[in-house]
């Protein structure tokens, strides 16, 4: 059950560092299939978006005893989520970040509602 946890920090971890270095890359016309937004917000966007996934990945990688800190780091995902799909563009026509965010809320969600690991942490 650790391994699925680290597994979900890792990959929220390691596309929020893909998403810093794709704010940097200078691209000419970065697509949003869902709205039609300034560009300026979708940067803005884009960096929330990154700080949000890399806060998520440190909560779920601590929280090995605290379902508190897993239930954050689940907010976080589903702020991400909304977030990535309504303002971030995608410079590859694929929604990398929404469907990692995605990926980790689900691994979460069974990591907090795994009731053997609930048992063995009261005793």
């Amino acid at each position: 059950m650790i391994t699925i946890r680290i597994f979900a920090g890792v990959l929220s971890l390691q596309a929020a560092i893909i998403g810093f270095f794709t704010s940097y890359q200078p691209v000419k016309d970065p697509i949003s299939y869902l709205m039609l937004i300034p560009e300026t917000l979708s940067t803005d966007a884009s960096w929330i978006l990154s700080i949000v996934m890399f806060l998520a990945g440190i909560l779920v990688i601590c929280a090995q005893k605290n379902d508190f800190l897993l239930f954050l780091a689940m907010v976080l995902w589903v702020f991400g989520m909304i977030l990535g799909l309504l303002f971030c563009p995608t410079y590859s026509g694929f929604y990398f970040r929404p469907l990692s965010c995605g990926i980790c809320l689900i691994i979460s969600l069974y990591v907090f509602t795994d009731y053997r690991r609930r048992k063995h942490n009261r005793t």
